[in-house]
C-alpha cells in the first residue's frame, strides 16, 4: 500500500480509503452484515488503514433500530475492534432525519446541537473515545460558519475529534471557514468520469489542506462490470445520486471503458485498479475512497497499490477522458 501525509495533519493516510456508504443500507444493492464487516477487515489487512463512514450510511432499513441510521458506523466499530491504533477513523455529522416524519425527511444542519450530538452518537456507535477526522457532511446555508467552527473547536479541545474537515462545500465557504478555524481536510467527488472538482482540489491541496476524494469508481461503472444499461430501482444511489447509468452519459462512458480495456488486457489487471491508480497518482489527491462490501473486492482494490500507470498510459487515458467523459 502507498501512504501520503494528509495535508498539514500528522496523519498518514492510505492511498485507498475504505468506503462504507453501501454497507447494510437500503439505497444500494443488498449487502450482508458479516460479509460487510469482513470486507472492512480484509481491506485493512491489505494496508488500507483509512476508513471513511457516516451516520447516514446504512440508513433506510425499516427492520433496524432508528431505520438503520448509524448502521455503517456500528459495522465499522465491530470491524476494527482490537486495532484502533492502526487505523484512521473518519466520519461525518450534519446529515440527519426527522424521526416524526420518517426516512424521506433527511436534512442538512451544521448547528452546534447537530454537530455536538452527532459526534457523541458516532463515538457511541463506533465504540471509540475519539475520531481522527470529523467532516461536516454537507453545507447548511442557514447556520453561520462561526457557529459550526465554534462547535468543532470545542470538540477538538475536549479530545473527541483530532481534526475536522468539510465535505461537499464550495471553495469559497471552505476558505471562509479556514479563516475561523483551520480546515484540515476536504472531501469532494472526483474520478475519471467526474473531474469537476479538479482545480479546487489542486488549490486547496496547495494550501496544506488534506484531500480525500469519493466516487472513485464512478458508483461502480468504472469497474466495467456493467456494459448494458441497467434498470436500477429509483431509490438506488447509483441513479438517484449519480448520473452515470443514464443516457446519454452511459453510452459515452462505455466508449471510455473500451479504451481502459486495452490497458487492462495488456497489464492483466481489472479496470477498477486502473481507475483507482488514475486518481491516486495525482499529487493533489491524498486518498481516494473505494466502496467495499465483499472481501474479494477489498483484495482486488488494494492490489492496485502494487503497480502504477506509466506516463504514456496516463496520457492515453486522459485523451480518452477528454473525448468520452
Amino acid at each position: 500500500m502507498r501512504y501520503k501525509s494528509f495535508g498539514n495533519t500528522d496523519l498518514k493516510v492510505s492511498a485507498f480509503s475504505v468506503g462504507t456508504w453501501e454497507l447494510g443500507g437500503a439505497f444500494w444493492a443488498k449487502t450482508e452484515r458479516n460479509e460487510s464487516i469482513e470486507a472492512v477487515r480484509t481491506m485493512g489487512g491489505q494496508g488500507a488503514t483509512t476508513i471513511d463512514t457516516a451516520p447516514v450510511y446504512g440508513f433506510g432499513i425499516p427492520t433496524l433500530p432508528d431505520l438503520g441510521y448509524g448502521n455503517a458506523e456500528v459495522l465499522v466499530g465491530e470491524a476494527v475492534k482490537g486495532m484502533r491504533d492502526k487505523v484512521q477513523i473518519i466520519t461525518k455529522c450534519g446529515l440527519n432525519y426527522d424521526r416524526s416524519i420518517g426516512p424521506q425527511s433527511l436534512y442538512k444542519s451544521m448547528t452546534r446541537k447537530e454537530i455536538v450530538e452527532g459526534c457523541e452518537g458516532s463515538l457511541k456507535r463506533l465504540q471509540m473515545d475519539y475520531i481522527d477526522v470529523l467532516f461536516v457532511h454537507w453545507p447548511d446555508m442557514k447556520t453561520p460558519l462561526e457557529e459550526m467552527t465554534d462547535a468543532l473547536s470545542d470538540l477538538q479541545k475536549a479530545g473527541k475529534i483530532r481534526y475536522y474537515g468539510l465535505s461537499n462545500f464550495t471553495p469559497e465557504d471552505t476558505l471562509a471557514a479556514h479563516e475561523l478555524l483551520p480546515v484540515s481536510a476536504v472531501q469532494l467527488q472526483y474520478s475519471m468520469v467526474n473531474r469537476s472538482n479538479e482545480e479546487v482540489l489542486k488549490q486547496l491541496h496547495a494550501r496544506g489542506i488534506g484531500t480525500m476524494t469519493y466516487g472513485s469508481l464512478g458508483s461502480g461503472i468504472l469497474t466495467g462490470a456493467i456494459r448494458e444499461l441497467p434498470n436500477f430501482a429509483p431509490n438506488d444511489t447509483r441513479v438517484s445520486f449519480y448520473d452515470y447509468f443514464k443516457e446519454p452519459k452511459f453510452s459515452s462512458i462505455m466508449k471510455l471503458l473500451k479504451q481502459m480495456d486495452e490497458i487492462g488486457e495488456n497489464r492483466h489487471v481489472p479496470l477498477a485498479q486502473i481507475a483507482l491508480n488514475w486518481s491516486t497518482q495525482k499529487d493533489y489527491v491524498d486518498t481516494a475512497i473505494c466502496g467495499v462490501s465483499k472481501p474479494a473486492q477489498a483484495i482486488q482494490n488494494c492490489a492496485a497499490a502494487s503497480w502504477e500507470l506509466t506516463a504514456e498510459e496516463l496520457a492515453f487515458l486522459n485523451e480518452a477522458i477528454a473525448k468520452y467523459a
